[in-house]
């Protein structure tokens, strides 16, 4: 779009300029001098000093406005060189000017007109313009007689742009604007007296750009603005008061600082913004206080600085923020330096766990490597007479004894004591070993992984069958599976 309007205007500038030299001799065209001195060289302005949003804001506005300004008096410029055209009859490099201009603004009215007016002239010639400056008087009386008084002016309007000293013409002009303005005069008063200002200034505005020596229109305009003034101030204010009582502060300052902007100094609108400022910076500053104590340092530093926005004191909130970030660095090493701790500590309980089920296994090997001792049974009793066979033992046939006899036999249901007791040694580091792995079991079923918990715990009792602690953990956890 941008390239487009530089593309266009510097076309129609281009054309300016040639038509200007071609008969510069014959007729007078409009000199300009120091207006060239208006064009901004917007590349070389900057923004850095404007600090408000706002401002830019303001800033921006005023420049586009001085840009279409600068496009509309450039445009002006074109349209009278090219009814220049016109005038001499060159109606067709007429209509390519005024086709320019419409294609940078199409709203161009009268640049509308002389487009129309000189494609129909390069079409029938000269002699019709007579008669088209009469089909639009014609028209012009038809809209009128209609009530249709914008339409009729516009016609009116078409008819200047064709011929600018048309007497008959700019006096039904007068007529005209004088009766539209009477009108829009009625609509402002209709809506005054329905307490509607801004809807009565809008209508009374319309009338004056018809009547600009009005003295009783102007008073009137001048008495409602300050009646809408007043009464904007009164509903912002009291918008402002609902939002206070709500504890709205930061929606309860903009209202006060719109009404700043409708009626400047007011000395109560000025005490009630003061006394925000002080509640909203308190209101940051607690904030920051409770989320430093509560570790969110980054919260508080947000806080903080939203208070120094609002009128603490730079200094001190200063101090704050840095005392924050300090902090959040320490809190951010010391759970650094307990994560590397708790892993360091679980490597080493893993580590011995690993040696613990190493040497356990190892005693398991050398336990199944060991011959057993056995007892060779012949049937002769050592001090016995050899070949003598023991009671109850199985003789050759025939002989007397065997199971259930009488003499020195086991009865069915007798059973041999034990000679000696058997003891179950467990080292120290299986011992630790199986602690670890059972709070790892612990830990899982903390966390409701029932499957890892038993399965530790299972691990647990093979390193030290005398752990109670995990006999009691797969009780409870074979419970819960069930």
């Amino acid at each position: 779009m941008k390239k487009h309007f530089t593309l266009a205007l510097v076309l129609a500038l281009a054309a300016a300029s040639a038509q200007a030299a071609t008969f510069r001799k014959e007729v007078p065209v409009r000199q300009h001098g120091k207006e060239e001195g208006m064009l901004l060289d917007l590349s070389k302005i900057s923004m850095g000093t404007l600090n408000d949003v706002e401002e830019k804001k303001q800033y921006l506005s005023t420049v586009q406005l001085e840009k279409q300004r600068i496009q509309n008096y450039t445009l002006r410029m074109v349209y009278e060189n090219a009814y220049l055209l016109y005038k001499r009859g060159d109606y067709q490099r007429a209509q390519e000017m005024a086709q320019t201009i419409l294609s940078i603004d199409p709203n161009f009215k009268q640049a509308q007109t002389l487009a129309k007016q000189a494609s129909h002239m390069g079409t029938y010639g000269t002699t019709s313009e007579a008669e088209v400056i009469e089909a639009k008087f014609q028209e012009t009386i038809r809209l009128y007689d209609s009530g249709r008084l914008v339409e009729a002016n516009d016609k009116l309007n078409e008819i200047l742009t064709i011929q600018p000293g048309n007497s008959k013409a700019q006096a039904w002009k007068r007529k005209i604007d004088y009766d539209i303005a009477k009108e829009y005069t009625r609509r402002g008063d209709e809506a005054y007296a329905q307490n509607d200002y801004q809807k009565a200034l809008d209508a009374w505005y319309n009338a004056l750009l018809m009547r600009k020596d009005d003295p009783k229109l102007v008073a009137k305009i001048a008495d409602t603005e300050n009646k809408l003034r007043k009464q904007q101030v009164a509903d912002s204010m009291k918008q402002a008061l609902d939002f206070y009582n709500k504890g709205q502060f930061v929606e309860s300052y903009a209202v006060f600082e719109r009404i700043t902007k409708i009626q400047p100094g007011d000395p109560r609108v000025q005490k009630y913004m003061s006394q925000l400022k002080n509640e909203i910076a308190g209101g940051y500053y607690n904030a920051g206080n409770k989320s430093y104590n509560s570790n969110r340092f980054d919260q508080a530093i947000a806080y903080w600085t939203n208070a120094k926005k609002w009128g603490a004191d730079s200094t001190t909130m200063d101090g704050l923020i840095k005392r924050a970030r300090n902090a959040k660095e320490n809190h951010l090493r010391v759970k650094q330096q307990q994560a590397i701790q708790a892993e360091q500590a679980a490597q080493r309980a893993e580590e011995a766990a690993q040696k613990a089920e190493e040497q356990a296994n190892q005693q398991a090997e050398q336990l199944d490597e060991e011959p057993i001792e056995t007892v060779t049974v012949d049937g002769n009793v050592p001090g016995l007479p050899g070949g003598t066979l023991i009671p109850g033992s199985t003789g050759t046939p025939g002989t007397s004894g065997g199971i259930g006899s009488s003499v020195g036999g086991v009865g069915a249901n007798e059973t041999l004591p034990t000679l000696g007791g058997t003891v179950n040694r467990v080292s120290a580091e299986a011992s630790a070993a199986s602690r670890a792995k059972y709070i790892e079991g612990l830990d899982a079923f903390n966390q409701d992984d029932y499957e890892r918990a038993r399965q530790a715990w299972i691990v647990a009792k093979q390193l030290d069958p005398g752990n109670s602690d995990a006999d009691l953990g797969l009780r409870k956890v074979e419970e819960l599976m069930r």
